[in-house]
């Protein structure tokens, strides 16, 4: 029981590691804040020199805050396996709109991409703030 409990714990750890330090992996907004109405891009650059894979073609989704209490959208992406070569970016832009297609209100959100390396799942996040224009 002991050793169960232990390697349960080890794993969490590894994942909260994981998405701090990013491994080599690069993953962050074109810009930290954004008007309404402004797509929001954002991308990853594999800075290792292994391969990295993506479990869709939009392994991505966005939340109200940081403790991925509430999802505000998430894309509609085909199930296939993405291969990062090293070196290797890519790029998607989030419309600023939720499951509804409305328009979000003003804040900061959370995006969380889903990448595996070496066979681990990792969580990558970045925030963004979206502002009134003026």
């Amino acid at each position: 029981m002991f050793k169960k409990v232990f390697a349960s714990l080890f794993i969490l750890v590894g994942f909260a590691v994981a998405s701090v330090n990013q491994q080599g992996i690069e993953f962050k907004p074109v810009k930290k804040t954004f008007n309404k109405s402004e797509e929001v891009c954002f991308y990853i650059k594999n800075n290792t020199d292994t391969e990295l894979y993506l479990p869709s073609s939009a392994p991505w989704a966005v939340f109200e805050d940081s403790k991925f209490d509430k999802i505000v959208f998430s894309p509609v992406a085909t199930q296939s396996i993405v291969r990062l070569e090293p070196s290797q970016k890519k790029q998607w832009c989030w419309k600023q709109k939720d499951f509804n297609d409305e328009q979000v209100p003003s804040g900061e959100y959370t995006i969380r991409l889903t990448v595996f390396k070496n066979g681990e799942r990792l969580f990558l996040t970045s925030m963004v703030e979206i502002k009134n224009s003026q």
